[in-house]
């Protein structure tokens, strides 16, 4: 199992061939349940039970996370089907078989092969047999659509908010003609009118983004209070404050460009 489904084991062990064959009570946990029942402590030859039948813990899997549909796959206890079939379900036929196929260029020609086997024992198909690279093709195909999708919306939002500091901005300067006149009279040269506002633009976009990254933060971890597993990196978090601070700087630059350039006598006499 740890193979077909490239799922290794991070503590202890998976049961074996003998452990099936005598049907013995041993355990295999995943993250979520080892965390939840032995949350301080290594589950490790601890006992528990499962459908009034007592199971010793021989291992722990590494840590799956959610599946396309967002189950929490780390949340399983795993026994050995015989042990299972006898004393927890009470009965004796497999439900799914998983297969790995060690060359992806043969799935096709080994999923014949298991159809015609099947068919031969069985007789009927009363069976389905889900490929799962067309299953991985599909799921890929959405996620693309819903990244592209998410990409337009925070494209749109980035160029709604960069407008909006630019507008700020611009009016910031008209507002402070005078002031840029006094400045520049005193002594100060293009180069500090352009990068005082720069400045100010990229200080009202970076206060944006850390506000957002926060309550980004409080929300995913609302969500995952919820039940909902989420993993939470820095990359993602750091794009999103380096994208604000770029919109500051760039669509800043006009409005500072333009304060730069005023002309001292002009803006003097403005009231």
């Amino acid at each position: 199992f740890p193979v077909a489904r490239q799922w290794p084991v991070v503590e202890g062990t998976f049961f074996s061939a003998q452990d099936e064959a005598s049907y013995a009570a041993v355990a295999v946990l995943g993250k979520t349940t080892a965390n939840a029942l032995f949350p301080d402590e290594s589950p490790l030859g601890k006992h528990l039970m499962v459908n009034n039948v007592l199971f010793q813990v021989i291992g722990v899997m590494d840590e799956k996370g959610a599946s396309p549909m967002g189950q929490d796959q780390d949340d399983v206890v795993f026994v050995p089907y015989t042990t299972g079939s006898l004393r927890i379900f009470g009965q004796t036929h497999l439900r799914n078989i998983t297969v790995a196929v060690a060359d992806i260029d043969r799935m096709d020609e080994i999923e014949a092969l298991i159809h015609d086997t099947l068919m031969a024992r069985h007789g009927i198909e009363d069976f389905t047999i889900r490929n799962m690279a067309s299953l991985i093709e599909t799921i890929s195909e959405t996620q693309n659509t819903l990244t592209w999708l998410l990409g337009s919306i925070a494209a749109i939002s980035l160029l709604v908010g960069g407008i909006g500091v630019m507008n700020i901005m611009l009016v910031s300067v008209t507002e402070r003609t005078r002031e840029i006149g006094i400045r520049m009279a005193t002594g100060a040269r293009a180069w500090n009118i352009l990068q005082q506002f720069l400045t100010e633009a990229w200080l009202v976009s970076a206060i944006g983004g850390l506000i957002g990254v926060v309550i980004g933060i409080a929300a995913t971890r609302i969500i995952g209070s919820l039940g909902t597993p989420i993993h939470m990196t820095l990359l993602p978090m750091a794009l999103a404050f380096g994208c604000a601070f770029a919109t500051g700087l760039l669509f800043g630059f006009l409005p500072a460009r333009k304060a730069a350039h005023l002309d001292p006598v002009h803006a003097l006499a403005s009231e």
